[in-house]
């Protein structure tokens, strides 16, 4: 008989809930999911060993460092993956195992679930790891307002290379949009958000 992977999903909005379920439920392995809207419900189901991986949308933690030790304590024997739908204190999301960002393709979001199945939790991922120096840097320029020719004047690279490194970027963290990137450079804190108001 199979093991099935049981998954709590905390999220307060039914539709992002309804749309991750839908996309884990459509992989290979066999999954088991349970739900809680607030991280109150979350914390009654009260046994750190149920759940094989826990997936939270921060705002249920309400900006709490304490609410967060609490869920990593219950659930200290579980992968707990942070589930970004909007930027956070930064810190917050760090000691998650892995983060799903809502703009995520279907192929990220399995990809991040898939290798917390067998996995033990992690004390910390750099989310960053995925990105090469250089692609950071030019991720830095393009979300401070860079144009691509501006790029390629400050760090004395081709414009076809800024292209390249842009493709590379999208490809890396799965998304496509300009304003995407941005918000996934302010969200892991490659740039200051509050270099945007002057």
């Amino acid at each position: 008989m199979e093991t099935r992977c049981k998954i709590l999903i905390i999220e307060p909005s039914v539709i992002i809930r309804e749309g991750i379920a839908a996309i884990l439920q459509q992989m290979k392995d066999s999954v088991e999911l349970s739900f809680a809207d607030t991280l109150e419900e979350a914390l009654k189901f009260g046994q750190s060993n149920l759940f094989k991986i826990v997936i939270i949308n921060p705002v249920t933690l309400n900006n709490s460092k304490k609410n967060l030790n609490n869920l990593l304590s219950l659930y200290n024997k579980t992968n707990v993956v942070g589930l970004i739908s909007n930027h956070y204190d930064r810190t917050l999301y760090d000691n998650f195992a892995d983060n799903i960002f809502v703009t995520d393709r279907h192929e990220t979001i399995t990809q991040i679930i898939s290798k917390h199945f067998k996995a033990t939790p992690a004390v910390n991922n750099d989310i960053d790891n995925t990105l090469s120096e250089r692609e950071i840097d030019v991720l830095k320029l393009l979300a401070s307002g860079k144009s691509n020719k501006e790029i390629a004047e400050e760090l004395f690279i081709s414009i076809h290379t800024v292209i390249s490194h842009r493709k590379n970027i999208s490809s890396k963290i799965g998304v496509k949009s300009t304003a995407a990137l941005v918000i996934y450079a302010v969200a892991n804190g490659l740039i200051d958000i509050d270099s945007f108001t002057e």
